[in-house]
């Protein structure tokens, strides 16, 4: 298909996300998330594209669009984060960062998921957090989020700061 022809490499990806959190700090990230939902639509349902996706869906509606380049369409976003959640395994993944990080989304800016469904993201939120602190109760480092674009910069910055907390 055309999109198996086009599918964009995570490499490739970061280059253009790392442009965003760069000296010159481009707008790039709605670039990187046009890449990343069409590996979706070609059929990508890695964890590291289901991951990337969900942050960008949520982090569109959770900072200034023209400082990330990202688009401002909640029901887009909302869909994508729900469906990326779904695919990692949804509310009962075994995954600690799948938990730890769509968790710390939905629980912090339930909101950028879903305005009108803010209750039952913030819900989701607080049970992806608990499970994973079950899962990882030494929780993550950064080191776990080094090249991972902007999704790897933000949760290692997040991570550092619950690192520097215990």
């Amino acid at each position: 298909s055309f999109y198996k022809q086009h599918m964009h490499s995570l490499e490739a990806i970061t280059k253009v996300e790392d442009r965003y959190s760069g000296p010159k700090g481009q707008p790039s990230l709605g670039e990187a998330f046009d890449m990343l939902q069409a590996r979706w639509a070609s059929g990508a349902r890695d964890r590291e594209t289901c991951l990337r996706l969900a942050f960008l869906a949520w982090y569109s509606c959770a900072e200034p669009n023209g400082y990330t380049g990202l688009p401002q369409d909640q029901e887009l976003t909302s869909a994508i984060f729900s469906d990326a959640l779904a695919a990692l395994g949804g509310e009962q993944s075994n995954d600690p960062e799948v938990c730890y990080t769509l968790g710390l989304m939905a629980k912090i800016f339930p909101w950028a998921i879903c305005a009108k469904n803010e209750a039952h993201w913030r819900h989701v939120g607080e049970s992806l957090t608990m499970r994973a602190e079950e899962l990882a109760p030494q929780g993550l480092t950064s080191s776990e989020f080094a090249s991972r674009g902007a999704y790897g910069g933000y949760f290692s910055h997040q991570s550092k700061n619950l690192e520097a907390g215990s």
